[in-house]
């Protein structure tokens, strides 16, 4: 038993000894983004899933120095998904082992040999098992987090454990026990680590993550930071002139498109407008057509603008439904407008009385006596008269406008014989009333009788 410990004692220190100059390079921040065709593109650091694509910020340029970063989006069917989050690994556990590696090792096998010297002054069988687990979890714990650093140390060091605890559970008169057969993480095989690209490897990369995003605007902004990678790289004229060659072609097709979704929409709404469906129908045609000769090359825009034509599409359609359906109304509101004419006009003819009756200014007693008279029969008439549908809530107001001048010449005339200021002012808030409904009421007829607004 003795032995063992001292073996462990032993294999602690050799292995943390060959670990102090084993420190491996710092890889930097740059990290890579394969596409399926086996480039892969710098990137400065982790990249992302997004839904159905991976954002990144593209490496242009001297990567040692201060190149042009760029927010980069691309399908997944482009990515080699996996090799991507291999390689990430690989730097990950490069950087941990450049980095926090060693001192994380020595802290943890400082704990073992701590806990090995506790073991060695232990006597008690138990109290020793239990060290030497404790002691074995330790090295694992730390094992599972640290990317497979010193994995082959790690190893080494659980088999010994596994040997002194087998010999300690022994001791302790176990006879019956399982062997725990987590010997630690095999030695990582990583993806290999490529060199940092130089600058003008960064720009070649670029173009080529150009002409793999959908994205325009992502598109033009790589050509834009290719074309300022470039002004500060000595041999790079040619790409900066392809570069910017690209980027104008571009520019030329976003006005392009542009004229043609302003163009597009300004007809679509004069359409809609008029109800005229068919025009809105050919746009979409129109849309497809000029889409095709100019090389379908905005997927994304189209598919936007044809979605607003889908939009203005209804709105035409429930326009033509809304004109069709006045078309159909209009005889009956006309023959309506006859109808009620006599009343509008006895209306307009009685307007100054009941001005009269809401400022308190009079009338004379017989002018209230013949507003009388005369409402008495637009009563019943505006009672039996026929009202089409769509002017229901005219009719009403009207109506309402000729009752409370009813009420107003009722008020003023009990005022005027009881000599009673309340009741007067009865009468003037029923006059008012009612000059406003009557106002509103012919507003809104003379509305109706023309095709409706928009």
């Amino acid at each position: 038993m003795k032995t063992r410990v001292l073996a462990l004692f032993a294999a602690v220190g050799v292995v943390f000894g060959a670990g102090l100059a084993a420190q491996e390079p710092d890889t930097g921040p740059v990290m890579r983004v394969f596409l399926k065709d086996g480039q892969a593109l710098p990137s400065f650091g982790e990249s992302a899933l997004v839904n159905d694509r991976l954002v990144f910020t593209l490496v242009i340029g001297d990567a040692g120095g201060t190149p042009q970063l760029q927010l980069v989006s691309l399908p997944l069917g482009l990515i080699d998904v996996e090799r991507t989050a291999k390689y990430g690994e690989a730097v990950r556990a490069a950087r941990y082992a450049s980095t926090r590696g060693e001192t994380d090792y020595a802290a943890m096998t400082r704990d073992i040999s701590q806990a090995l010297e506790e073991l060695s002054k232990t006597t008690d069988p138990f109290q020793r098992l239990s060290i030497a687990e404790r002691a074995r979890k330790r090295l694992l714990d730390w094992s599972k987090d640290s990317y497979g650093y010193r994995a082959a140390d790690v190893q080494e060091l659980t088999n010994l454990f596994d040997q002194v605890i087998a010999e300690l559970r022994a001791a302790a008169g176990e006879s019956r026990f399982s062997v725990d057969l987590s010997m630690g993480p095999p030695a990582a095989v990583h993806e290999p680590l490529m060199t940092t690209p130089t600058a003008r490897e960064s720009m070649q990369l670029a173009m080529s993550a150009a002409s793999a995003t959908d994205d325009a605007a992502g598109r033009e902004a790589i050509f834009g930071a290719v074309v300022k990678a470039s002004a500060d790289t000595p041999g790079a004229d040619d790409l900066r002139e392809e570069a910017a060659r690209l980027l104008a072609a571009e520019q030329t097709t976003d006005t392009a498109y542009k004229s043609l979704s302003t163009d597009v929409l300004t007809r679509a709404d004069a359409a809609a407008a008029k109800g005229d469906v068919k025009a809105v129908l050919a746009l979409k045609q129109t849309v497809s057509a000029r889409d095709t000769a100019l090389g379908s090359s905005r997927p994304g825009d189209v598919e936007g603008l044809l979605k607003t034509l889908d939009t203005k599409l209804d709105a035409a359609r429930s326009r033509r439904l809304t004109l069709d359906h006045y078309a159909m109304m209009r005889p009956q509101m006309l023959a309506y407008e006859r109808k009620v004419r006599p009343a509008l006009s006895a209306l307009d003819g009685l307007k100054p009385i009941f001005e009269a009756i809401r400022d308190m200014t009079g009338p004379g007693f017989e002018w209230v006596m013949r507003a009388d008279g005369h409402l008495k029969t637009l009563v019943p008439l505006m009672q039996t008269m026929e009202v089409p549908p769509d002017l229901t809530d005219v009719h009403a107001t009207l109506t309402s406008a000729i009752t409370m001048a009813a009420q107003a010449c009722e008020r003023r005339k009990l005022a005027v014989a009881a000599n009673d200021m309340p009741l007067a002012r009865e009468a003037s808030a029923a006059a008012a009333g009612a000059l406003m409904l009557s106002a509103q009421g012919r507003e809104e007829l003379l509305a109706r009788l023309y095709p409706p607004k928009n």
